[in-house]
């Protein structure tokens, strides 16, 4: 333990760390809030009971209930650079937190930086209390302090050198402001628009193939598939942001997904569980207004999503499949906004191109994992013994889904909907050549792990995917 003093002199004044959004990108606990929903989210409930504790207690309470990985939390590089600095010329360093003392505790013993730990232990650590402590043990302006919000300020009041890890300095009652060490840190709304991520929503255009199939291109008809789009796209990115602030700790030691918003601590847990659920309302209200039909195709889409974050996605095979069906979805989607039910050619080729689809983004998972010399990633059912059945798995169900086409070909549909049906096997040996081409590429590794956005960014791809509409179009007039 560190006895008090007070002695002034800059070498020699103790640099105490704030922890939550200082030491940390992140707030533990919303760190921990995440994980118990995680782990028990038909739990939820408990965790408004919880705060009839006070602050202290609810800490208390969510901390006994889940493990921290201290390992998997995004730290400020700079601040650590800070820290080591101070460390080098002698002086000690203190981690001051209001996080419960378990957690502070274990983050500092992998860190390896910390002479002491002053942390929640039946009274919040925050503010006043902070300060009174620290003024106790090191005297008034006995020490230097390093923290990033208003909670702060009567700990900076008290200490010598008041650090802000935000670069807008905030003013003491002294007339003195605080000085900025620490990252750049981005704004919330532009990280909340990047989790969001908009590009999938190019996925939801699935929900125009109900009209283009069924020859339907009147203005009523695209609005109705307009409605269909902007509501699963609402409906995607709530799942998304629910399963990034989940999957955060998992995400954090991927070489890849480290830098997702929620990840990196760009956007803070609190933002993204809140934008979650108000998304996925705003896509039910349209549904609700626009129609009943549609309204209970996202309502399963939704519950698909959330179980699917939850758990599904972490079983073998279950989660593959579990795509392959949210694709389809999006075309039952498609057709119960317009009123033109999908045949059953349509869903058949969308379930098996999707799973094979769903199979080469896990495949491309493994690869990467393979090559950067691990067996296993966070989160999943698959080791990289599992790249080749699932190859396997992934080049048939492709070619069943040419084979479906192939037999749609010849089915009385064909005969109904289009004047020169010829003109529909020049689509075959695209698909063939297309998805083959796909295949090989992912077994060099050339493939990301999310082939839709590898196809939309594909050149060879988007003119397969034109030469395909033009031939589907010459053959209808």
């Amino acid at each position: 333990m560190i006895e008090p003093r007070n002695d002034t002199g800059a070498a020699m004044r103790p640099l105490v760390i704030d922890l939550d959004g200082t030491l940390i990108h992140s707030d533990l606990l919303w760190e921990s809030i995440v994980l118990f929903l995680k782990k028990n989210f038909l739990r939820a409930w408990q965790l408004p009971l919880w705060l009839f504790l006070g602050k202290a207690g609810f800490k208390e309470k969510i901390a006994s209930q889940v493990e921290l990985d201290p390992a998997a939390l995004p730290y400020d590089q700079a601040v650590l650079a800070l820290i080591a600095a101070a460390r080098a010329e002698g002086r000690s360093v203190i981690l001051a937190t209001g996080a419960q003392r378990r957690f502070a505790e274990q983050i500092a013993a992998h860190l390896g930086l910390f002479d002491q730990v002053l942390a929640t232990d039946g009274i919040n650590f925050t503010s006043h209390n902070k300060a009174r402590e620290l003024c106790r043990l090191f005297g008034e302006r006995g020490y230097d302090y390093v923290g990033n919000s208003r909670a702060d300020l009567p700990v900076w009041l008290a200490c010598e050198g008041a650090v802000s890890v935000t670069h807008k300095p905030f003013r003491l009652a002294d007339g003195r402001a605080t000085s900025h060490s620490g990252s750049v840190r981005g704004g919330a709304l532009r990280a909340l628009l990047k989790a969001m991520r908009p590009r999938q929503w190019l996925k939801n255009m699935l929900v125009f193939l109900p009209m283009l199939a069924g020859h339907e291109f009147d203005l009523w008809t695209l609005n109705a598939a307009l409605v269909a789009f902007v509501a699963f796209s609402l409906c995607a990115s709530s799942a998304y942001l629910l399963n990034d602030a989940l999957d955060a700790q998992d995400d954090r030691v991927h070489p890849t997904k480290h830098k997702r918003p929620i990840a990196s601590g760009a956007l803070p847990l609190p933002v993204a569980l809140m934008t979650s659920p108000l998304l996925a309302l705003a896509a039910i209200g349209l549904c609700a207004w626009f129609s009943p039909l549609l309204l209970l195709v996202v309502l399963v889409y939704f519950v698909s999503t959330v179980a699917y974050s939850l758990v599904l996605k972490r079983l073998l095979m279950v989660d593959i499949v579990t795509l392959a069906i949210l694709y389809t979805l999006r075309v039952l989607g498609g057709g119960a906004a317009t009123m033109i039910a999908p045949s059953f050619w349509l869903l058949a080729f969308s379930f098996f191109i999707f799973l094979s689809l769903a199979l080469l983004k896990r495949h491309s998972e493994l690869f990467n994992l393979q090559r950067d010399g691990k067996e296993k990633t966070r989160g999943r059912g698959y080791t990289t013994a599992d790249s080749m059945p699932i190859a396997i798995m992934g080049v048939n169900t492709a070619f069943v889904s040419v084979l479906v086409f192939m037999l749609y070909f010849n089915s009385s549909n064909v005969l109904e909907q289009y004047r020169t049906p010829e003109l529909l096997g020049g689509i075959l040996p695209l698909l063939v050549f297309w998805l083959g081409r796909l295949w090989v590429l992912a077994f060099r590794g050339e493939v990301n792990e999310d082939p839709v956005l590898y196809v939309s960014k594909d050149k060879v791809s988007l003119v397969v995917i034109v030469l395909c509409l033009l031939l589907a179009t010459l053959a209808s007039i």
